[in-house]
This record gives structure tokens, C-alpha cells and sequence, in this order.
């Protein structure tokens, strides 16, 4: 890499984590799934271990995940407060992403200036511009970004080390690294029809990779698969809130969060590669977009994280785009205006990546500083032993703010009847009628049911909540109703009329 390409990447980098910390630290809240992964490393930091049996999740369950990332965020810890490392941990991760993608891009291209618009888009992926997220995914994607890197030169030995070490993290780290192995088999699969034997090193690489993963797995999941088998990989996500986890988004609305120019660049270039270049090291980037897509339909993993991996890919074929583009200009009359190339590159990229991703970090889905002292006061004004109800996505509020027992949360795994466990906490919220309230509050031993903003806007305020059984206690934005009835103590309610 030469001295001015490194200065840009530096830029491009730091210009990244600026804007990304900006956000993040302009309020103090995280993402709802985030809770759950902070209070691991939470626990990690007080006992060493993470949580696998929760005391407080569903009122108590036993739960398997990979714990790398929990245990890297809490090595943190011992120098900085746990919501600072919450903060700047995942953004420094993906601000770092930008950097593969640019090698990724100079193996494929001579060009320095492409690979770094192809950092550019990288960086600056609507669908990954989250900064308040505390996720798995911000250790995941840049690891699986540079495991692909050494993949592509893998003939050569420090890059076979360095792609089996980060194939060894990224087994401990997401089980979504299948999408690793899926791709791989595609790419044998391109590589026959077209007659191209692979080298002896990558079918050795493939074959551990598959086997080494597959036994991580087992070690982490067994109890898992043999109480579910095979549907386990579905992760026991309630049929009504599929859609949530695996929305069917307009073709638009999908080019939007990898960004237009990228993505029809993606195609151009793709085509050109397969159909007639027939490059091998873009049979392998083109059989990961077809590993994503296909599990992605198939609904094996979350749709954002195959936008994500799919706007990555993207964004080294932009590269090849660039490049191309370059070529052609130079050839025509236009050869003149060719130094304005790159100007005009950034402009579009800027109206077609920077625009949405600053809009999809304006619109991140947190819960208020009301909200979160409403569920901090849990923890001073409850009975220790109390469960509380809440929508699905403020689970995890309860647990980590409150430090009491929810009712559910979006930890679905080996959890028996999840479906009628969400339609139940579902009717807390719809139900006109008391009697149905007060049964479901019996059936999961409920004692507080909290009604915030998100809960009215959705549901609106069931109209129950007016009669003597339900005593408000907390009341700012956000309301905390003590339920002091049973349903045996209410017999003279007539379950066929609604309460007001």
C-alpha cells in the first residue's frame, strides 16, 4: 500500500468511527436486543462465566450461545466502564471493516482509488449504520470479511494462518459462519460446471473448515438440537413475529440499505466476471452473494445480516466498477474530464450510501431516557422474586435495568409454547377484558405490567387497567401497573363484557 493510499484509508477510517460515535453518544440508550449481550458481559466480568442458565429470562431458562464476542467486550471492562465499552466496542470493530474491504478490493484490482471508494461504501452501509447496537455482528462482519481476504490468497502460508485463525474465532464467535461453508459449496459447485478444478489447498481449508465448525457447534448446541432437532436452526421464532426477523422488504427497499449505485454496479460487474471474464476469485464472492441470498430465503439467517454481508461483497465489486468505468472514459472522448472521475464517484456515493446511512442511524429503534428510568425503578421498588410484563423487545430492559423476571423476550431458543406465550402476552396488551388478563397474569405468575409509549402506539391502553385490580404505581411516559387481583378473587367479573 503506498504512503498517500494509507493516509486516504486512515481518513476514511476515523471519518467513519467520528460519525458513527456522534450518534451513538448523543443518547445514552442502546438498541433493545443490546441489553441481552450487555448483561452477559456483565456477568462474565462478576463470575468469569456468562449467563447460560438466566434466572430471569422467561422466569428463568437455560439458554446456549457463542460466547467470544461477550468475553473480548469484557476484557474491556477491566479498563472502562461496561456502557463506554458498549459504546465505542462495536463502532471501532466496524469502523475497521472499511480496511478489508479495501485489501479485499486491491487483490482484485491494481487500482488504489477504487479500493478506497470500495471502503468508502463499506463504511458507510445504510443497512449497517447502527451505532447503538451492541451486537455480535460488529466482531462477525469484519471477521468474516478478512477470513474471505485470506481465503483469496490462500496458496500463500501467512495467509492460510491468518484465515484459520479467524475461521477459529469466528466459530466461537457466530453461527452464522455456516454461511462461510455454504458459499464454499457453491463455489465447488460453479467451479465444476465451468470445469475449473479448485487447488489442493482450498479443498483441504474447506473440509477442516466444515468439520472444525460442525464440531463447535455440537459442543455449544447439543441439548438444543436433540430437544428440537432440526428446527432449531429456525431459532423457535414465534410464527407471528417472523415477519419482524425475516421481512419480505420490496426489491427497492433492499437496494436502499446497500446503497443503489453499488448495488447496480454489483450487477454489472458480476455479469461481466461470470459470463465472460469468468474470474476465479469472483466465482468465490459471487457464490457467498448466492450463499446469503439462498439463506436468507430460506430463513436460516436474519435479513439484515445477509443485507450486510451482501452490501460488503458489494462493495468490493465497486472496485471492479470504478475501475472499469475509469478504463472506458480514458478511451473516449471524455479522456479530458477524466481527472473529475473520482469527484463524481464521491457525489454519488454520497447521495446513494452517506444519505441512508445517516437517515438509518436517525431512525434507530431505541427506547427513551423516560422509558429506561421507568424500568430502573424496578430495581429499587419491587419485590426481588417479581415478574414483570412487557412487549418482547423491552425484555431485556426488565433484566438488565430492573434486575427482575420478564415474561418473554426475543430469546426464543428451547423455550416450550412459544407461540402461545406471545399470543398470551399479546392479549395483556389487546384484551378488553379483564377476566382474560387476569387468567394470563395467573398462567406466568405475573405481578407488574408496564405500559410505555412504543406499548400505546401499538396496542393503545387496554382499557381494563381503569378497574381497582390493577394499581398504578409509576406513571411519567411510560406507566407500571401493580396487578393486585387473581382471577379466583374476581368472581363477580362477567368475562363477557369489557371492563372501562
Amino acid at each position: 500500500m503506498d504512503k498517500k493510499a494509507a493516509v486516504w484509508l486512515a481518513v476514511i477510517v476515523l471519518g467513519t468511527l467520528a460519525i458513527r460515535l456522534l450518534f451513538a453518544f448523543s443518547t445514552p440508550a442502546f438498541t433493545y436486543d443490546s441489553y441481552f449481550h450487555l448483561r452477559q458481559v456483565e456477568a462474565i466480568t462478576e463470575t468469569g462465566f456468562p449467563r447460560f442458565q438466566g434466572e430471569l429470562s422467561y422466569g428463568g431458562r437455560d439458554i446456549r450461545f457463542l460466547p467470544f464476542f461477550h468475553y473480548v467486550a469484557a476484557f474491556f471492562t477491566l479498563f472502562l466502564p461496561l456502557e463506554l465499552v458498549g459504546k465505542l466496542l462495536p463502532n471501532v470493530l466496524l469502523a475497521l471493516l472499511p480496511a478489508v474491504v479495501y485489501l479485499i478490493a486491491r487483490g482484485l484490482t491494481a487500482s488504489s482509488p477504487g479500493s478506497l471508494f470500495a471502503a468508502v461504501v463499506s463504511g458507510f452501509l445504510p443497512v449497517l449504520f447502527s451505532p447503538n447496537a451492541f451486537s455480535v455482528n460488529s466482531l462477525f462482519l469484519p471477521l468474516v470479511a478478512l477470513a474471505i481476504y485470506a481465503f483469496l490468497r490462500i496458496q500463500e502460508k501467512k495467509f492460510l494462518t491468518l484465515y484459520l485463525i479467524a475461521f477459529l474465532v469466528l466459530s466461537v464467535t457466530s453461527a452464522a459462519t455456516f454461511l462461510l461453508l455454504i458459499g464454499f459449496g457453491i463455489y465447488l459447485l460453479l467451479s465444476a460446471i465451468e470445469h475449473r478444478k479448485p487447488s489442493r489447498a482450498e479443498i483441504e481449508v474447506m473440509v477442516f473448515s466444515l468439520f472444525f465448525f460442525l464440531w463447535v457447534q455440537f459442543l455449544f448446541f447439543k441439548n438444543t438440537l436433540l430437544e428440537e432437532g432440526l428446527a432449531f436452526v429456525w431459532q423457535n421464532v414465534p410464527p407471528q413475529i417472523v415477519q419482524h426477523y425475516f421481512p419480505q422488504l420490496s426489491l427497492f427497499q433492499s437496494i436502499v440499505l446497500v446503497g443503489i449505485i453499488p448495488f447496480l454496479s454489483g450487477i454489472v460487474i458480476t455479469f461481466k466476471s461470470i459470463f465472460q471474464a469468468k474470474n476465479k476469485k469472483m466465482f468465490i464472492l459471487v457464490s457467498f452473494v448466492i450463499a446469503t441470498t439462498l439463506l436468507s430465503w430460506l430463513r436460516l439467517i436474519r435479513f439484515t445480516l445477509a443485507l450486510a454481508f451482501f452490501g460488503i461483497i458489494l462493495a468490493v465489486l465497486f472496485a471492479l466498477f470504478y475501475d472499469e468505468t475509469k478504463r472506458y472514459v480514458l478511451k473516449t472522448k471524455l479522456a479530458r474530464f477524466s481527472s473529475l472521475l473520482p469527484w463524481g464517484a464521491l457525489l454519488l456515493l454520497i447521495f446513494s450510501s452517506g444519505f441512508p446511512a445517516i437517515a438509518a442511524a436517525s431512525q434507530q429503534d431505541l427506547p427513551t431516557e423516560q422509558e429506561i428510568e421507568a424500568f430502573r425503578w424496578l430495581q429499587n421498588n419491587t419485590p426481588e422474586n417479581s415478574t414483570v410484563a412487557a412487549l418482547v423487545e423491552e425484555g431485556h430492559l426488565i433484566t438488565y435495568y430492573g434486575q427482575r423476571k420478564n415474561v418473554m423476550d426475543d430469546q426464543f431458543a428451547r423455550i416450550p409454547d412459544i407461540e402461545k406465550r406471545f399470543q398470551d402476552l399479546n392479549a395483556l396488551y389487546t384484551t378488553a377484558f379483564q377476566t382474560q388478563a387476569l387468567d394470563i397474569r395467573g398462567a406466568y405468575e405475573i405481578d407488574y405490567l408496564i405500559v410505555t409509549p412504543q406499548a400505546v402506539e401499538k396496542y393503545s391502553t387496554p382499557k381494563y387497567l381503569s378497574t381497582t385490580c390493577f394499581q398504578r404505581v409509576y406513571k411519567n411516559e411510560t406507566k407500571i401497573y401493580r396487578i393486585r387481583c387473581t382471577l379466583e378473587e374476581t368472581p363477580e367479573l362477567n368475562a363477557s363484557s369489557p371492563q372501562t
